[in-house]
């Protein structure tokens, strides 16, 4: 076995077959494929893609870059879920870390329970790893007669599900690669829109990471959704689609009101007469999620690593108050 580590885009590309042969064969989420990755980066971007080789063949791949002098996954601020790929036991990759001086620098969000990474550092010195957010998934069967399949609801929260697909009649649209051009305009006039009104802030969905959405699209591993409501678009949200998956991205709405919940709660309907499926709702336990779906919820963490054991003691000294912080501050503005 050997590693390999690539630190700029083209060299990245060359590794592409495999990197997707990789990620075929696991259970990834979209932010740790090749086109995510490799769309994510940019002239700026320092990246640290380590890769252990086997047989000329690889095995396990780190999708890192250098932000701020740390080690983190590419792009995790858009990732809902980070981690790296591997089909291997192999700790080669983390005793390359540790003899190139680079262990103590990681800073990896986004994992789930069950990462791999976590697995492959639990013996690692300095090392604090803490649930930091959440996510949260629905699992629901096929139906005729929606919302008869929200097995865990009672009869009002059921006709509340039916009050909202009530409040308006709209054309829903699904754009699919494969049957649609990338609907570009529309996301950018409704993008535009919500910045306007001060819904967003001007960095939002900006065009350099609409070039990434739209290459995601092409890709096939997004689908787009878009309500329109006398024929006015009021609703998109851009949704991962892997098998019978859905995961809610980003959404984009107008000031109608309740716009958003009515234009996911239709497209949950849309699919499930078609097919059993799992709605994931992505990062965030948000109110409006919870209260309306009651998906199960689960904790995401969030992994550094020190160069000693008082730089772990500070990092967790100030994120303790950071937490106090943000109490007193809730109950200050309530």
């Amino acid at each position: 076995m050997k590693i390999k580590v690539y630190k700029d885009r083209g060299h990245i590309e060359q590794i592409k077959k495999d990197w997707d042969l990789l990620f075929d064969n696991g259970q990834y989420s979209v932010f740790q494929s090749f086109v995510y990755c490799f769309s994510s980066l940019n002239l700026a971007s320092k990246p640290f893609v380590i890769c252990l080789f086997n047989q000329g063949r690889i095995q396990e791949l780190w999708p890192l870059e250098f932000i701020d002098n740390k080690l983190r996954f590419i792009n995790d601020i858009h990732a809902d879920f980070c981690d790296i790929l591997s089909e291997t036991d192999s700790l080669l990759v983390k005793e390359y870390l540790i003899s190139n001086q680079q262990i103590g620098k990681l800073r990896l969000r986004n994992l789930r329970s069950e990462s791999n990474i976590i697995g492959k550092m639990n013996d690692v010195s300095f090392v604090d790893l803490h649930a930091c957010l959440s996510f949260s998934i629905l699992s629901l069967s096929k139906t005729s007669s929606f919302p008869s399949n929200f097995n865990h609801f009672v009869y009002r929260q059921k006709r509340r599900l039916k009050r909202i697909l009530n409040r308006y009649s709209s054309d829903h649209l699904l754009f699919y690669c494969n049957y649609n051009i990338f609907p570009l305009n529309e996301i950018v006039e409704l993008r535009d829109s919500m910045i306007f009104q001060g819904k967003r802030s001007k960095g939002f969905l900006r065009d350099d990471f609409l070039s990434l959405v739209e290459d995601l699209y092409n890709s096939g591993l997004l689908i787009v959704s878009v309500v329109k409501v006398q024929d006015v678009v009021s609703a998109i949200s851009l949704i991962f689609k892997q098998n019978n998956m859905y995961h809610f991205w980003i959404d984009l709405f107008d000031e109608k009101p309740m716009i958003n919940l009515y234009h996911n709660t239709l497209f949950i309907k849309k699919i499930t007469q078609g097919s059993d499926a799992l709605f994931n709702f992505g990062r965030g336990d948000y109110n409006y999620k919870i209260q309306n779906y009651y998906p199960q919820v689960f904790d995401l963490f969030e992994l550094n690593t020190f160069g000693s054991n008082f730089e772990k003691s500070l990092f967790q000294i100030l994120r303790f108050s950071k937490r106090i912080i943000i109490y007193f501050y809730k109950k200050i503005i309530r």
